[in-house]
């Protein structure tokens, strides 16, 4: 009985040789200790001593799962040390190339918060739960995307053939996209009107002030020589 249980713990400490030694951190204490402790109960059984080549086994066997389990923590902290780098490497360039902060603050606000959670939880050891908080940040800043930013400003045009009105200009997908807010922009405005108690009489070349109504960042004079992701767009 004692030779079918030692001959049995042998060939596990074997398999596990075996299936860790592709990887790069199969050479550590526990795997170096079970090996010996392999070899002893291979030596105790050779040499009859069946009750030593038990209790040797036992403890190659054991080390072999510390070992099992040393190099699964390796290869997440090896994993959550790349994805940590990749999301902060994706911050940096959303919020320097991408101008993030004033396009997506809440996917920033949120790939912080998450890097933050990665990086305490990568000092406690906590890898795998470390690596999936890197992975959120890398998903929040996913809709990190080039934007052109929508105007703050609009130049009011001759009427024909602009039919530039309030109305109109309100209807445009990169102003509101909704001739019905037509009212935010008089309100705006209302002071720098030539009659101001009459949103009819809009004079060319008046700079009209499109103000942020969503919390949209806006920036420049609208020009209809650009495209414009629209602001419904935007502000979805």
């Amino acid at each position: 009985m004692k030779k079918l249980i030692l001959t049995c713990a042998l060939l596990c400490c074997s398999a596990a040789y075996l299936a860790f030694a592709v990887t790069s951190y199969d050479n550590n204490e526990y795997q170096r200790k079970s090996r010996a402790y392999s070899e002893l109960a291979q030596k105790s059984y050779d040499e009859g001593d069946y009750d030593g080549a038990v209790e040797y086994a036992r403890e190659a066997e054991m080390n072999a799962e510390l070992s099992t389990a040393f190099i699964e923590k390796m290869l997440a902290r090896a994993s959550a040390e790349k994805t940590l780098f990749q999301a902060r490497t994706r911050l940096a360039w959303a919020k320097t190339e991408m101008r993030a902060e004033q396009f997506f603050p809440s996917a920033v606000s949120s790939a912080e918060q998450y890097i933050a959670s990665a990086d305490a939880r990568f000092s406690a050891e906590e890898y795998t739960a470390a690596g999936s908080d890197a992975q959120l940040a890398l998903d929040a800043l996913s809709v990190v995307a080039k934007i052109v930013p929508l105007p703050g400003s609009y130049r009011v045009d001759l009427w024909d053939p602009s039919r530039d009105c309030f109305w109109n200009i309100a209807k445009n997908p990169a102003i509101y996209g909704d001739p019905l807010l037509w009212e935010k922009l008089y309100e705006a405005n209302r002071a720098a009107l030539k009659r101001p108690s009459d949103p009819n009489l809009l004079m060319p070349g008046m700079i009209m002030t499109i103000p942020s109504i969503k919390g949209e960042y806006r920036e420049g004079t609208y020009d209809p020589a650009v495209k414009y992701d629209s602001f419904k767009s935007q502000t979805k």
